[in-house]
């Protein structure tokens, strides 16, 4: 490292007027302003109301109820205490949550790291090229495209895919609480399956709906009119009206609607009589998709048709080889834990792959598909022009949406999502803002290195997960810094800045000299007082007054020098056979107690109590001292004001004191200070501060 001084010229002397000259006026870029920043304090959320908040930036906040506690969970149980321990939550936490949901994918294109990955990525890659491929050919001669039944059809689009969809049912694993599974979990979970389930669908009930076609088109005309309109044309004040008009779209052999299949809609009350139950076209609609979706069962093959022998090979060889898997599993040593390890999601795509069907819960892969034949899904046929349509949906698909595509959503709805997503990014502003608590002055004594008082980052220390430090002057700009040690004793701390750099910023870091500081011996200061904005230092001129013993035995240097809050941590200088070194550390100034102890607590409840409430002051307050206006007024309406006052002035005593001593660490406790610290340091920038404790030998 470069040893720097700041060398007085040898014309200069002491009664020309200019204390430093222009070497001296360099160290000015050595000093720095220590800044904590912090975030104001926040309201704390219980679970249960940090997500209500969430959710009620939805219009359909029923989709989010996996997600959402997921990612606020309820209280937890400390066996150790037996007891239950609530979790809170602030702002930050609910708007980080909401923009996680805002962007989330509903279905992950390619995996993520995960064993096999990029081979994965292919095989998805050239499965998307082939149904171009014959969408290209299909548009050519719409005549002879493919017709598919739907677990021909869903299955090509979930291949296309790495992930689970969103809202897909939770497949029933072995320890659903794990996070991690392997070969045997996924195989028991297939032959279960296989013993519960048919082999095949069932199409020999097709013809019977097309008796009811005309039902249920009637169904979904009056659902579309209700779309295009303001509000519900269709509603039904009787339950039984409602599920009667649900049960004529259905066969009767396959009718599982009952009166709890239809749920009355909130939104459509009556307006003479709220307790009036309304089943509205919408309630109904949703009854008809979830009962369409339900009849979809878990079959290990599909049904006879085009594309069937194909997924039938697939199915066939996905089992084979989780069989091959199994079989070396069981031969391994588990002990040595040789498995495979997969995870949740992984595990159910390996059982998802084994069969054709859907998983009760699944989500409809075809939900923009319209639908001219009138009968369920699980009877109709898809082609090419379907499957891209599906998969062009789901890689735009966000799974939460503020207001749904579909759906029946009021404007007062729309305003109350935007009112709430509108306080909570407001909210967030506030607590994410930083602000300047406090600050001192420090001084640069290394290429990455700082001094400055331990009381001037205390702030910082009580609560690190709230503030920051930064240091800052007209040569380095802001930089954020860490904290490498610290000496309660002697009010010292040693800062580190990895972006600081001074050798390349052409700053000369203050050397250290432990020179005594002798009573009238000339001095001066570079720092920040609290009323300086400016970008550099100010300097301040002094001399030694004397020295005073501290509570834990050294000795502090007493300066007669204009140094006031905001100039703790600042570099005392004085020429040192014509070079500028450090000799002293400004730590506190003089202030001499006014109060009793029993005024002092009061102090302190007052400032206690004006932390936990709003301070106002009342229009008749304002006009009170006002020359024009001077009304009677109650004294008690003052009183937080009066408070306020108090603390104000007896704050000014402890900043602004009366006297112009300050004390000073001499600088041979801050080289101890260093030393010993070097001795036991193993982190950044360690040889830096070794070197420096070589040269404080060689120049003292």
């Amino acid at each position: 490292m470069a040893n720097y001084n700041y060398t007085r010229p040898k014309d200069q002397t002491t009664g020309n007027g200019d204390v430093l000259g222009d070497e001296g006026r360099g160290a000015l870029r050595a000093c720095v302003k220590v800044t904590i920043y912090g975030r104001p304090e926040t309201r704390r959320y219980s679970d249960q109301e940090a997500r209500e908040r969430v959710e009620n930036c939805y219009a359909s906040p029923e989709r989010l109820n996996s997600v959402v506690w997921e990612e606020f969970p309820g209280p937890s149980r400390d066996k150790d205490r037996n007891c239950y321990l609530e979790k809170t939550f602030n702002v930050v936490d609910i708007f980080n949550a909401l923009d996680k949901f805002d962007s989330m994918s509903y279905v992950e294109k390619y995996p993520k790291g995960e064993p096999g990955s990029e081979k994965t990525k292919l095989l998805i890659d050239k499965r998307r090229a082939d149904i171009e491929k014959e969408l290209k050919e299909a548009t050519c001669n719409p005549d002879k495209r493919h017709r598919y039944s739907l677990s021909v059809a869903q299955r090509r689009v979930r291949d296309c895919y790495a992930g689970n969809f969103l809202s897909d049912g939770k497949i029933e694993l072995p320890s659903v609480n794990r996070d991690k599974y392997n070969i045997e979990d996924i195989c028991k979970t297939v032959d279960r399956l296989d013993r519960c389930n048919p082999e095949t669908y069932s199409y020999k009930e097709r013809e019977a709906y097309m008796e009811i076609s005309s039902n249920r088109a009637d169904l979904q005309k009056k659902y579309e009119e209700a779309v295009a309109s303001t509000g519900t044309l269709h509603k039904y004040e009787r339950k039984e009206d409602a599920v009667k008009c649900l049960q004529a779209c259905y066969h009767k052999k396959h009718c599982c609607v009952s009166r709890h299949s239809v749920f009355p809609c909130e939104i459509c009350k009556h307006p003479e009589y709220p307790s009036l139950e309304v089943y509205c076209i919408f309630k109904l609609h949703d009854a008809l998709r979830r009962h369409d979706k339900d009849m979809r069962g878990l079959h290990k093959y599909p049904d006879h048709g085009p594309g069937s022998d194909k997924l039938k090979n697939l199915i066939d060889e996905h089992r084979a080889d989780l069989s091959k898997e199994y079989e070396k599993f069981l031969k391994s040593d588990k002990s040595k834990l040789s498995a495979r390890e997969y995870s949740r999601s992984e595990a159910e795509r390996c059982v998802r792959d084994c069969f054709a069907g859907s998983f009760y819960g699944d989500v409809d892969i075809f939900p923009t598909k319209k639908d001219e034949s009138g009968m369920p899904s699980i009877f109709q046929t898809f082609d090419i022009f379907d499957i891209k349509q599906s998969l062009d949906y789901f890689d735009t698909q966000k799974p939460f949406e503020k207001y749904p595509e579909s759906g029946h959503i009021t404007d007062n709805r729309k305003k109350e999502v935007e009112a709430m997503r509108a306080d909570i990014e407001q909210d967030y502003k506030v607590a994410t803002t930083k602000c300047d608590t406090e600050h001192g002055s420090g001084f640069i004594i290394g290429d990455h290195f700082i001094l400055t008082n331990k009381h001037v980052i205390q702030t910082y220390l009580d609560k690190e997960d709230s503030y920051e430090i930064h240091i800052s002057n007209a040569s380095i700009g802001e930089l954020s810094c860490k904290v490498a040690h610290c000496d309660p004793e002697k009010d010292l701390a040693l800062l580190y800045c990895q972006d600081l750099n001074s050798q390349q910023r052409s700053i000369c870091p203050l050397q250290l000299s432990i020179q005594p500081l002798l009573p009238g011996m000339q001095i001066f200061s570079f720092g920040y007082p609290l009323s300086h904005t400016g970008k550099t230092a100010l300097l301040v001129t002094g001399n030694v007054s004397g020295s005073k013993e501290t509570l834990s035995g050294h000795l502090m240097a007493v300066l007669n020098c204009s140094l006031i809050s905001g100039n703790s941590g600042s570099p005392v200088v004085s020429w040192i056979n014509n070079q500028l070194k450090v000799v002293g550390m400004a730590t506190q100034k003089h202030f001499k107690e006014i109060l009793t102890p029993e005024e002092r607590i009061v102090i302190e409840r007052i400032r206690e109590s004006m932390q936990t409430c709003t301070i106002q002051v009342s229009d008749e307050a304002v006009d009170y001292f006002t020359l024009s206006k001077r009304p009677s007024f109650d004294s008690d309406s003052y009183q937080i004001s009066i408070q306020l006052l108090t603390l104000k002035l007896y704050d000014a005593l402890e900043t602004h004191s009366q006297f112009n001593l300050s004390n000073a660490l001499p600088v041979k406790f801050v080289v101890e200070f260093i030393k010993n610290f070097t001795t036991e340091y193993t982190g950044e920038f360690k040889e830096e501060l070794e070197i420096l404790c070589q040269e404080y030998d060689v120049c003292n």
